[in-house]
């Protein structure tokens, strides 16, 4: 299957839907397995866009999961959200598969290691739809989703409303970092709704310092305390 592979690199997507259209369902389904498997994950950031708008243009439920191809982007720290064919695969989903959006973030997501490429990511596919943000966020626990979450908690005017609502779903994981994040959470919105005690007391002077970064936030989130 090489050819597929260099019609790929070529950009010559036309000849790509005239083989796709070629094979029966045998030959489509081993030719979808290699070109998630193989041929996606070995891409640089443009063409990966590219081909993945092309394949999903082409057949969305055969190759929505192809997405998790971004693994070897993030990886070498080359990963851009804001590359032609990012945006135009996310317009397409809005415009043709609205429900797949959703599964786009949820997946992409859990492979994201930095707050700039979660931003990226969330602006692309869910700009302007801040609850579409938080229930991606909530589905992923991480210090990283938990830390975007807060963030995006405190530029909302319903933040507290919201908070409590996140908190309650959050404390149902019954860990250690689920209920540092809780109580890092009443403790920011006043959430004295909650009635839990937690092992973690955050002193007043800390929460100021929630408002400086991600450094504090993540010193409380495991335990420790935010160096002064």
């Amino acid at each position: 299957m090489n050819y597929l592979n260099q019609t790929i690199l070529e950009g010559n997507w036309q000849q790509l839907t005239n083989s796709l259209n070629s094979m029966n369902n045998m030959e489509f389904r081993r030719t979808e397995s290699y070109i998630r498997a193989t041929i996606l994950p070995t891409l640089p950031n443009d063409t990966f866009w590219d081909a993945l708008f092309h394949l999903i243009e082409y057949r969305h439920q055969a190759f929505l999961s192809g997405i998790c191809a971004i693994e070897h982007l993030v990886s070498d720290d080359s990963l851009d959200f804001s590359c032609t064919g990012a945006r135009e695969l996310a317009q397409l989903l809005h415009d043709k598969h609205p429900e797949a959006v959703n599964k786009v973030i949820n997946i992409a997501l859990p492979l994201l290691k930095t707050e700039e490429q979660v931003d990226a990511l969330l602006n692309t596919f869910a700009p302007n739809d801040e609850n579409a943000r938080i229930a991606a966020l909530l589905k992923v626990e991480s210090p990283l989703t938990y830390y975007k979450l807060f963030t995006t908690l405190c530029h909302m005017p319903e933040g507290k409303q919201l908070a409590l609502r996140c908190t309650q779903f959050i404390m149902k994981h019954g860990n250690d970092m689920a209920f540092n994040m809780a109580a890092i959470m009443k403790a920011y919105f006043g959430l004295e709704e909650l009635h839990a005690r937690f092992s973690l007391h955050i002193e007043p002077y800390e929460l100021s310092q929630l408002d400086s970064g991600s450094d504090a936030f993540y010193h409380l989130l495991t335990g420790r305390r935010p160096k002064l």
